[in-house]
């Protein structure tokens, strides 16, 4: 009980210290990113998007539009397919920025998408949330549905620019909860890898003892829910999913990760649940393990050799 009253005075002090936070201008040079454009939010145009090396402007309709930052490797022909897009987690905790995120700048974010492209082998592509390294848009708004569209709309304009037939999506947290929202409206995604996934965030607020979620949001984009109106016919006829867990996980709890892989498997998806041992405290930091079952999968990796593949893996 005194944990709960203890969260839920954080969330109350992170909401009034970012309710009325007007937006930094998107940073054009490159330099670290900062703090206060992470909790305000960062404003940009079309015209100063084009300008961005990796801007991606993202026109999601009523839902608005953001300039996205993205990292593009490995796509050096005229049509690309299968590539490998890795959506990151949450880089918030309350309005304090994730270790490491402010030492972070453009040019290191290229040297290390590089080399997980390297790792990956095969074409590769760091795709920013809104808000987030150098984004524009508001990252307090993550897990609201507007965050997914504006990702899908990016992936539509990386799709239209490098002429890419196929997407396989994974990520991490709350990069999780977009891959599971995507899933309901895009029909080019062979493979989905969703790890330490918020794809139930009210389950997950609710299991903390929360009447809404960390952001001080109550109207989050629940996709199970979403899933349940939908018919297998909407996805790509080859979909694999994975849900990849830390089954001691204490950041987003694995019973809160089990709903989509049960909705997923009702709708007749092939759906695989792989367990790995999360880096952190928390049991909850995959990003290695998800990005290698992303790339396995892009492979043709079949799904028992990916089972193997996870098993005893860290990180």
């Amino acid at each position: 009980m005194q944990s709960s009253r203890w969260m839920s005075a954080l969330v109350s002090l992170f909401v009034a210290g970012t309710a009325f936070a007007q937006r930094v201008p998107m940073a054009t040079a490159d330099e670290p990113f900062a703090a206060d454009a992470l909790v305000k939010g960062v404003s940009a145009t079309r015209e100063s998007c084009a300008q961005l090396q990796g801007g991606v402007w993202a026109d999601a309709g009523s839902f608005g539009a953001e300039c996205l930052r993205s990292w593009v490797h490995g796509l050096d022909g005229d049509v690309a397919s299968n590539v490998l897009v890795y959506l990151p987690p949450d880089q918030l905790t309350f309005n304090l920025p994730a270790p490491g995120y402010t030492s972070l700048s453009p040019s290191r974010m290229a040297a290390l998408t590089a080399q997980m492209q390297r790792s990956a082998g095969v074409p590769f592509i760091f795709l920013a949330r809104p808000g987030t390294f150098g984004s524009s848009g508001t990252h307090g708004d993550r897990r609201r549905e507007a965050e997914a569209r504006l990702v899908s709309a990016a992936l539509d304009a990386l799709r239209r620019k490098h002429g890419i037939t196929r997407f396989v999506v994974s990520g991490l947290s709350g990069g999780g909860h977009t891959v599971a929202a995507l899933l309901g409206w895009r029909s080019d995604i062979v493979c989905a890898v969703a790890a330490s996934a918020v794809s139930s965030p009210r389950m997950r607020w609710q299991a903390m003892g929360q009447s809404q979620d960390v952001t001080g949001h109550s109207d989050s984009y629940e996709p199970v829910e979403h899933l349940a109106h939908l018919a297998r016919g909407t996805m790509h006829p080859q979909l694999r999913v994975f849900v990849l867990g830390d089954l001691k996980d204490s950041n987003v709890p694995w019973a809160t990760q089990l709903p989509l892989a049960t909705r997923l498997q009702q709708m007749g998806v092939p759906t695989q649940l792989l367990n790995a041992e999360g880096s952190d405290a928390q049991h909850h930091a995959l990003s290695d393990t998800t990005r290698a079952v992303g790339a396995a999968c892009a492979k043709g990796v079949g799904t028992p050799d990916i089972v193997e593949l996870v098993k005893g893996r860290r990180g």
